[in-house]
């Protein structure tokens, strides 16, 4: 009985036996690489941000155009007293935010260096601008105090996480991670008006409620 040939094929010349090794070669260089470009493209991608300055002057401006629907006189003097609160405590954080960055491209400060002590910092003022953020919803109305609550439980989920996410790309620099120059300057152009903007909705808020209180 005659043995099928094409089952022990086998290199018949030195030439095939070298093209046989060459290929064996490349199949692992070839996963390698692979592997190196995927490593490669995970370090390049932007930083994990949940940037809640849109979130944030979406309801300061409810909180002023909707006045009308939470208003008493009776909780008048309170409403002035915790918009103030928290207008200086958004105020406090968004001037150490812009001084931060400022001195990270002023010093040409390279990514990739650990600053805990004023990452803990940005978080700690964070974390007293959700808890006035409370002391005003509760004398809103439903609607906005749900809409309060989103935002409040948005940034505590991220300010209490495991560091994977941050609420600005500053946090992330200061966190150590790669970020780049242009995230970093977009960091500090819109989300920064924002915070702005949402300070002088809290203002003129407490300006109509002065005149009411008249």
């Amino acid at each position: 009985m005659g043995l099928n040939k094409g089952w022990l094929t086998t290199p018949t010349s030195k030439k095939d036996c070298v093209f046989s090794n060459k290929k064996m070669m490349f199949r692992p260089l070839l996963l390698l690489t692979i592997t190196l470009l995927c490593a490669t493209s995970a370090s390049a991608q932007s930083a994990p941000v949940e940037d809640v300055s849109k979130s944030m002057l979406n309801w300061t401006q409810h909180l002023n155009t909707n006045l009308d629907k939470y208003f008493t006189r009776e909780k008048g003097d309170e409403l002035i007293r915790n918009l103030e609160a928290f207008k200086g405590a958004l105020t406090l954080y968004m001037k150490t935010r812009k001084n931060l960055s400022d001195s990270i491209f002023r010093k040409n400060i390279a990514p990739g260096n650990k600053d805990p002590k004023n990452l803990e910092l940005l978080k700690t003022q964070m974390g007293e601008i959700i808890r006035q953020m409370r002391n005003v919803t509760d004398l809103t109305n439903n609607e906005l105090r749900a809409e309060g609550d989103r935002l409040n439980d948005q940034i505590y989920n991220v300010l209490n996480g495991e560091g994977t996410q941050f609420l600005s790309y500053l946090e992330a620099f200061l966190a150590g991670l790669e970020v780049t120059k242009k995230d970093m300057a977009l960091d500090n152009g819109m989300p920064y008006d924002r915070l702005q903007q949402s300070i002088n909705f809290l203002a003129s808020t407490q300006e109509k409620i002065r005149s009411k209180m008249k």
